[in-house]
């Protein structure tokens, strides 16, 4: 179990958390307007070796991510209710919404990649505000960006942990007001994205 959360904690901080970053940052750029979003968007997809890139470095280690979370929640032991120290709390939300992220990822990556590989379709700009202008949907994908923040965040606090790299209970104090706020900007970026598509409707 100990080199399980190991492994499951390096890839969520390199690999996934590298492409949350990148994928919160590019959600902010619809601020900018259709046009600047739009031209983000085809130059992604034009990258070369896309698909291998995304089965091989986000899709598989998010695959792999969320197979050893799915276990550790199992077979983890929640306290919350017992010991209400707010590191336990911490840790059953860290599960929660790891929990909230497996649909929400099957349901984004369905309805913003798949669907455009399958119809041969521009997933852009007007794709997204079509899409968000759903309220049970915007809804569903705030709550998916707040889990994703928290969970990468909180993620990174552990990873520290896991790896030695934070081992006073002061490093780990400094860190976690670092991590939390890298979270909490890279959030408010996300979400500011989710609502500039839905600012013309």
């Amino acid at each position: 179990m100990f080199y399980l959360r190991r492994i499951h904690s390096a890839l969520g901080a390199i690999p996934v958390g590298l492409f949350v970053v990148e994928h919160m940052l590019s959600n902010f750029l619809a601020v900018f307007g259709p046009e600047r979003y739009d031209e983000h968007v085809r130059f992604l997809t034009s990258v070369p070796f896309l698909p291998v890139i995304e089965i091989g470095f986000i899709g598989l280690p998010i695959f792999l991510h969320l197979v050893l979370g799915v276990y550790i929640v199992y077979t983890a032991k929640q306290n919350a209710g017992q010991y209400v120290y707010p590191r336990n709390w911490m840790y059953t939300l860290q599960r929660v919404s790891g929990v909230i992220l497996v649909f929400y990822i099957g349901f984004h990556v369905w309805n913003t990649r798949i669907q455009g590989v399958i119809q041969d379709k521009f997933v852009g700009f007007e794709h997204m505000r079509e899409h968000l202008s759903h309220p049970a949907i915007l809804v569903f994908y705030v709550l998916g960006a707040a889990s994703a923040l928290f969970h990468f965040a909180n993620g990174l606090w552990g990873f520290c942990i896991s790896w030695g790299i934070t081992v006073t209970p002061r490093a780990q104090f400094k860190a976690g007001i670092i991590f939390y706020v890298i979270g909490f900007i890279l959030c408010a970026a996300g979400l500011l994205g989710l609502f500039s598509f839905n600012r013309a409707l």
